[in-house]
């Protein structure tokens, strides 16, 4: 049921519009100043709002004015009612308000103004939500639900400025499954599939609300861990690396229902301090994936089903020389 606010000091006026809106199933609350207009407007999420331009306090343009600047409400429409028809005062009223009305008014036309404008509202809550989903896709990964790279690189020059900011350690770490090939040219990438989906949430299982998980594509995930010293990035990154080696995954073959397992590799940095002054968010960013990826492949290098991780400065890192551990 959709919420009206009936901003009218006329008692007779307002008990007229709430009555013919109730007839028609509206929800309909009543302020007879602008002072109680916005006490209401601020606690409640009107659906419309109808407005009279004079009243004894604040007049109806500056109580629009300022319900426009709310964040909360700003996207609530407002149809002015009123007996104020001057050229001037109609250009005013639809800066901050999608109709005018002027009084008297006839019953049916006001009831065909607020069905359009309800109808509007709809059609733009609709779109906003629809925008926010196509938002939200463009940094989400379709399979695990994820941020994809975009949205992770996002993500990254947020916690770095964060970080310098704070005086803050950050930690990134690449996660690479072993052999994924091979697992896809065996059991087929339906279970490929579900590999990854697995993977995902024991990453997330493994980490912290603040942390940001995503996958890049295939079989390459990253992890980033705010205010995260090395030690703290180290028991992470174990608990990952055990978890995934004790994951089952079913598997129906010609001799029936069996198991298969899988292990993953990780390299990472660990930045302990950003404090050089002149160096830009993006070039602090590049280096840290330049770091992590070969600490990847020198876990690969090495026997694979293992972590490498390097810690070093912001300095350090413009220099991409940071001691391994």
């Amino acid at each position: 049921m959709e919420r009206i606010l009936i901003v009218e000091d006329s008692a007779e006026i307002a008990a007229l519009v709430e009555m013919t809106l109730k007839l028609q199933g509206y929800r309909t609350d009543i302020a007879n100043d602008g002072t109680k207009a916005l006490e209401l407007a601020s606690k409640h999420d009107f659906d419309l709002i109808l407005m009279d331009v004079m009243m004894p306090d604040i007049s109806g343009f500056q109580v629009a004015e300022r319900i426009k600047s709310d964040s909360l409400s700003k996207n609530t429409p407002i149809i002015f009612v009123t007996a104020r028809g001057e050229t001037d005062d109609l250009i005013r009223g639809l800066e901050v308000a999608v109709d005018y009305i002027s009084k008297p008014f006839n019953v049916p036309e006001l009831l065909a103004r607020v069905r359009a404008a309800l109808r509007m509202r709809k059609l733009q809550s609709q779109l906003q939500a629809s925008n926010e989903q196509l938002s939200k896709l463009a940094v989400t990964d379709g399979l695990t639900g994820l941020l994809n790279r975009r949205g992770f690189d996002s993500q990254l020059e947020d916690e770095i400025w964060r970080a310098r900011r704070f005086s803050q350690s950050l930690g990134l770490v690449i996660f690479d499954l072993d052999k994924f090939k091979h697992v896809n040219d065996t059991y087929g990438h339906a279970q490929g599939d579900l590999v990854l989906q697995l993977f995902a949430q024991t990453l997330l299982n493994c980490s912290r609300r603040v942390d940001k998980v995503a996958r890049f594509g295939g079989e390459e995930f990253a992890l980033l861990l705010p205010a995260t010293d090395l030690r703290g990035v180290e028991v992470v990154c174990e608990k990952v690396r055990a978890a995934t080696a004790e994951m089952k995954i079913p598997v129906n073959t010609p001799a029936g229902l069996t198991e298969f397992c899988v292990t993953t590799s990780g390299g990472g940095v660990v930045v302990d301090s950003f404090a050089e002054p002149g160096a830009g968010v993006q070039e602090l960013a590049t280096p840290m994936f330049e770091i992590a990826d070969k600490a990847l492949y020198e876990a690969k290098a090495t026997g694979r089903n293992r972590i490498v991780l390097r810690a070093c400065s912001d300095s350090a890192l413009l220099a991409t020389q940071c001691g391994a551990e």
